[in-house]
């Protein structure tokens, strides 16, 4: 979000300055073309009044004698070279019959200047132009600017002064310019991503830990809460949030004190119910038709109490400060399941553990035991004699899998969906609370995993469930990976 925030930000600066360059560029231009345009043209001018003494034709009034007007015009050449030199163009002087009398380049005086340079003919028949022209020059070999004025002395025309410029010094100049504005362009853009980037950052760090208070909280620490501080909206966001995450911390805590203290207020009841039946039992002739009533209402207070215990457990499930442990999983399977061989044997079934030598989750305790204890009793409750159960353990990047397989009749997708709510049964027999599932998803989700029920290779029903990996543990003090444990009978 940082970096999209940033992009964002830059993009738009990066248009808004785009808008602005392109009027600006064209703007810059004009006003250095007029101010070439007006520097050169007012110079043209001052050097061809500066001109006029020097080219005064001999018998004309005021006209300077022959000594004099050497003096006057070398006067004249150095002042075409201090100008040639601050306007960076080539001036000449030309008198009435177009000889050069001053030149940028001294070596010229005396040339005939009037030959392929239209411009001088025109200013010496009296044209006055008001603005230079442009022509191809064969000497430069690119494109010539210059101004061609008259120098009058009266209605006379006695000689001409002509400034001239290569475009590509004008093109020059224009695009230095332009350049420093792109340069500063740039500068701006890059303060601006600077700025971006400080505000994005300041913005989504809060954000940030919001979320990650957020992520807590559906990971089950209810205790979590997001930081409150700098003002504006994200304050009043993240109080709004901690007031959220208090009330359902006091409505979820309600729940659990609720579910616990009913089931420990219900097993006095209970068991003191269990014994009065007991007694009327024993004063029931064995053969009296309301023993068969009395054993009918034993069963549903042993249905009634497992339900109660499995609340107990689901209490103490879903309390998600439980601190969680590594725990070797592969030693938990096969110790449960050497003690369910005991009851599989009765009814004619093979239980096999196929499983790594080492497999640590990072589980609440007891998790794992009643996780497999869970997953093989509903699997005894349903396979048919003869048949086999298979519990796997398998070690993965991601964390350790176990699969309980079967060869009963397996369940459809849509009750696959619905096994871990609470209290529901696949059947309605009698048996069964209808919490182990939901106490089997509790256990899981509080150290981090999850489980499913899918189709089985063996025809029937897989359990399954994700453990969240964790450190090697240590037993009789050695760290130790262990052997495969594979194809085991018990």
């Amino acid at each position: 979000m940082r970096w999209r925030l940033v992009a964002v930000l830059v993009v738009f600066t990066a248009l808004v300055l785009g808008i602005q360059m392109v009027p600006l560029a064209n703007y810059i231009t004009t006003v250095a073309q007029s101010k070439f345009l007006s520097t050169y043209q007012s110079s043209a001018f001052a050097l061809a009044g500066y001109a006029i003494p020097s080219l005064l034709p001999p018998g004309s009034p005021g006209a300077p004698t022959p000594a004099d007007q050497t003096k006057l015009r070398q006067e004249l050449q150095d002042r075409v070279s201090e100008m040639s030199v601050a306007t960076s163009s080539v001036l000449v002087v030309v008198d009435q019959d177009g000889t050069v009398v001053a030149h940028t380049d001294p070596s010229r005086i005396g040339e005939d200047f009037v030959t392929n340079r239209p411009e001088i003919a025109m200013a010496l028949a009296g044209q006055d132009p008001k603005s230079g022209g442009e022509r191809s020059s064969e000497t430069l070999g690119q494109t010539l600017y210059y101004f061609a004025v008259p120098v009058r002395y009266g209605s006379t025309v006695i000689g001409a002064v002509r400034l001239s410029y290569p475009a590509s010094q004008v093109e020059d100049s224009i695009s230095s310019t332009v350049h420093g504005i792109e340069l500063a362009a740039l500068i701006t853009l890059v303060c601006a991503g600077l700025i971006a980037l400080l505000v994005a950052s300041y913005a989504t760090d809060r954000i940030r830990r919001l979320r990650d208070a957020a992520e807590l909280i559906a990971e089950g620490d209810l205790t979590a809460r997001a930081a409150v501080a700098g003002g504006g909206e994200l304050e009043e966001l993240a109080t709004s949030f901690n007031t959220m995450a208090e009330r359902v911390q006091g409505v979820v805590d309600s729940q659990r004190g609720f579910a616990g203290d009913a089931s420990h207020q219900l097993r006095t009841p209970l068991t003191a119910l269990r014994l009065r039946l007991e007694s009327a039992a024993e004063q029931i002739p064995p053969d009296a038709a309301a023993t068969v009533q009395l054993d009918a209402a034993r069963d549903e207070i042993d249905r009634l109490q497992r339900l109660i215990d499995g609340l107990l457990v689901l209490a103490r499930a879903d309390n998600r400060d439980q601190q969680t442990v590594p725990v070797d999983i592969t030693a938990v399977a096969a110790d449960r399941v050497e003690a369910w061989q005991a009851l599989a044997d009765e009814r004619s079934v093979r239980i096999e553990l196929d499983a790594p030598g080492m497999a640590v989750a990072q589980v609440v305790p007891s998790a794992a035991e009643q996780i497999i204890d869970n997953y093989v009793d509903n699997a005894l409750g349903v396979v048919p004699e003869g048949s086999r159960i298979i519990v796997s353990v398998r070690s993965e990047p991601g964390g350790v899998l176990i699969f309980v397989d079967d060869e009963g009749p397996g369940l459809p997708p849509e009750d696959r969906e619905r096994a871990f709510d609470r209290f529901w049964r696949g059947t309605q027999d009698g048996q069964g609370s209808g919490l182990g599932l939901a106490v089997v998803a509790s256990l899981a989700q509080a150290g981090g995993g999850s489980v499913w029920l899918a189709e089985s290779p063996l025809g029937g029903l897989r359990a399954a469930a994700r453990l969240r990996s964790g450190a090697p543990v240590e037993r009789n003090g050695v760290r130790r990976r262990g052997e495969a444990v594979r194809g085991r009978h018990f």
